[in-house]
């Protein structure tokens, strides 16, 4: 009975130390997944009646689809124990198409001013690439919580287009009249824009790992600005040593500005929501 007890008691030693996935072991893990967003996007236009700038919402004014499923994509590569560089990509493409615009408004793209309003029969495009590309150093450590500042950059390119009943004003005067007819135009910006965070790493469990991550940044240089706010609470469940799914819930709350003498360009975008994804580390 006792050396029963003893080769139990081993096995199961063994068993934990054979799966006991570290807090930060080196080596490249792979994730894919999904992101079950809702969204919310603005763009600031101008009222031509009231004389003044608004922000006109994409998915109530515009017609675009509040609710997506987006990819997702992370590679990440852990090595000498405290460091680390990662690199992850999502994306968000929206058409949508709207019969009668109650609000008239005006946009500045490529030296023309483009009015839209009544019964346009607009389409509208904004597709949205959004890429993560850090580096990460971990300054805390203990046996059950690891702690990591994180600096690098996302890089936002967003592409924005409308085609439909328009009046363009090739003047640079808002208020000057037009050709009025069938038109379109496509514009785009891409911002590599700087942010810091930290990622915390709690294990609860042998098998169980919560994760959390913030990042923020702004920036103003010269035509370009942007602002970011970027929050997940995430829990893995290691299936095996190696392979891994989490499920974990985002906040992203990303902007982008571009003034220049021919364009004037600001999107506001929004999006949270719960997201599955499946790794695995080689």
């Amino acid at each position: 009975m006792i050396h029963f007890r003893l080769l139990h008691r081993l096995a199961a030693l063994m068993g934990f130390t054979m799966f006991n996935p570290a807090l930060a072991s080196n080596g490249l893990e792979v994730e894919v997944g999904a992101y079950f967003a809702s969204a919310g996007t603005s763009i600031e236009v101008y009222d031509p009646f009231h004389n003044k700038f608004i922000d006109l919402s994409f998915e109530s004014e515009l017609n675009l689809p509040d609710r997506e499923i987006l990819p997702y994509f992370d590679l990440e590569y852990r090595f000498k124990d405290n460091h680390q560089v990662y690199f992850d990509w999502r994306k968000l493409d929206r058409l949508g198409h709207q019969a009668y615009v109650a609000r008239p408004f005006q946009l500045k793209i490529n030296n023309s001013i483009y009015t839209i309003g009544g019964e346009a029969d607009l389409d509208t495009t904004l597709n949205i690439d959004i890429m993560r590309l850090g580096y990460g150093y971990r300054f805390f450590q203990s046996e059950k919580l690891d702690v990591h500042f994180l600096s690098g950059f996302h890089v936002t390119h967003l592409k924005f287009g409308m085609s439909g009943k328009i009046d363009v004003d090739f003047d640079k005067t808002p208020l000057a009249k037009g050709e009025v007819g069938s038109a379109q135009f496509d514009t785009g910006v891409t911002a590599p824009l700087p942010n810091v965070g930290f990622l915390i790493e709690h294990r609860i469990r042998n098998d169980i790992l919560l994760k959390s991550h913030v990042h923020a940044f702004y920036m103003s240089y010269g035509e370009i600005s942007g602002w970011m706010y970027e929050l997940e609470m995430a829990a893995r469940y290691y299936i095996t040593k190696d392979f891994s799914v989490t499920s974990s819930f985002n906040y992203y709350d990303l902007g982008v500005g571009y003034e220049a003498e021919h364009t004037q360009l600001k999107v506001d975008y929004r999006f949270f929501g719960p997201m599955i994804k499946f790794a695995y580390n080689f």
